[in-house]
């Protein structure tokens, strides 16, 4: 028994990771810290060794369990009468406050901060680290090599679904934390600007503020970022191909963003990394709009047009842009584009416009005034010539669909 307790005493002192020694019936022996031997419902310790008996281990196949949303509990058989229990150990990690919500059930309520205190200072540890380490303790105490592949992983979490109740306390907290999942809006303006190619809407819809925050879908910062990441290309990428970016250019450029993604370490470069993605899709979204026999000129005043196009601008300020005459700029226009600049300037106001009677609350002033239309009936005829019908009656029915 000597011989035990210094192995552990010295495993625990060189990594700070919990251990407990417990009897057949699960009572404590000895633990380290010490502070777990008096915080740890005694309770507790029988149900890890009856689970380890039900699992069929013995000294030879310890057990790695996966609980309560993020921790790792480890149990090897030392004699016949005596088991080490190893954790609680987490692959990241996790605040006081979501420390005291795991163990509220688990640790007695007069000693938590204890309890606390001393799980705060284990070190984080992966799954193969921890099929490492209970592969060495094992080792220890029978002498023989264990083989990795006989660690059973049992993922008791995984087996435990969202009831009403489990779901109700987690949005109560959200509540509380007065935590909100992203508005829809943001979405929406953030499809609808890739969608059409508008490099200027997505500046707008990426630097406007969104109101709540991104649910989370995972509890380790890092893979947090990583899953954020990947919602936000997939995202992108049905975006572009509901704007006419070809299918096959879509999924390759999200799956290589994502590869890209995957070597990143640092919050600022994934934000870098998300800007210049969603930039990239809705450029490819607007040079794919263009017929392919456009010329870099013509591309270039579409460019113009599509950043200005809330601005005050004449054909004379396009063409001066493109280092042309007036004259020559519309011919080349007309020829390229099938249509006159005047037509298409316009075309596109009425685009934005109907995007924001859709998915804005801004009135028919504030969304001519947006687009610079020297009235609000001037507006309105234009926007009834082109679609059909009165704003007021799009707003109308598109809200009723």
């Amino acid at each position: 028994m000597n011989d035990i307790l210094t192995v552990c005493s010295r495993m625990y002192a060189l990594l700070q990771l919990p251990l407990s020694l417990v009897d057949r019936e699960g009572r404590f022996l000895q633990s380290w810290p010490e502070a777990f031997k008096d915080s740890v419902r005694p309770e507790m310790n029988t149900l890890v060794i009856q689970d380890f008996r039900l699992q069929k281990r013995d000294a030879l196949h310890p057990l790695i369990s996966f609980i309560n949303n993020g921790f790792f509990v480890g149990v090897v058989q030392v004699d016949t009468d005596h088991y080490l229990i190893i954790g609680l150990v987490s692959p990241y990690r996790h605040s006081r406050k979501e420390l005291m919500e795991m163990c509220v059930d688990t640790v007695l309520p007069d000693r938590m901060q204890q309890y606390c205190d001393a799980a705060m200072l284990a070190p984080v540890m992966t799954l193969p680290q921890m099929r490492a380490y209970v592969a060495l303790l094992a080792q220890l105490f029978t002498g023989q090599a264990i083989e990795e592949k006989n660690i059973l992983f049992n993922d008791n979490d995984s087996r435990r679904p969202y009831s009403e109740k489990r779901l109700s306390a987690l949005q109560y907290r959200q509540r509380e934390e007065a935590d909100e999942h992203t508005k829809l809006g943001f979405e929406t303006a953030f499809r609808q600007a890739i969608r059409l190619g508008r490099s200027d809407l997505l500046l707008k819809a990426l630097t406007s503020p969104t109101g709540g925050s991104v649910g989370a879908m995972s509890l380790n910062p890092q893979r947090q970022r990583q899953y954020t990441f990947i919602s936000f290309a997939t995202l992108a990428s049905r975006a572009a191909m509901e704007g006419g970016l070809a299918e096959e250019t879509a999924f390759l450029l999200s799956d290589l963003y994502c590869q890209r993604m995957d070597l990143l370490t640092e919050p600022s470069e994934f934000e870098r990394l998300s800007l210049g993605m969603a930039m990239d899709f809705c450029e490819k979204v607007a040079n794919s709009r263009f017929p392919e026999q456009v010329t870099p000129t013509v591309r270039k005043a579409l460019n113009y047009i599509s950043v200005h196009l809330h601005e005050p601008f004449g054909v004379e300020d396009l063409a001066e842009h493109c280092s042309l005459c007036r004259r020559s700029l519309s011919l080349r226009f007309k020829k390229e584009m099938g249509i006159g600049i005047v037509d298409y300037v316009q075309r596109e106001k009425i685009a934005e416009a109907r995007f924001l009677l859709e998915h804005t609350e801004l009135g028919l002033p504030e969304i001519s005034s947006h687009l610079n239309y020297s009235s609000q009936s001037y507006f309105t005829a234009q926007f009834k010539k082109i679609v059909g019908e009165t704003p007021e009656r799009y707003r109308s029915r598109r809200q009723n669909r």
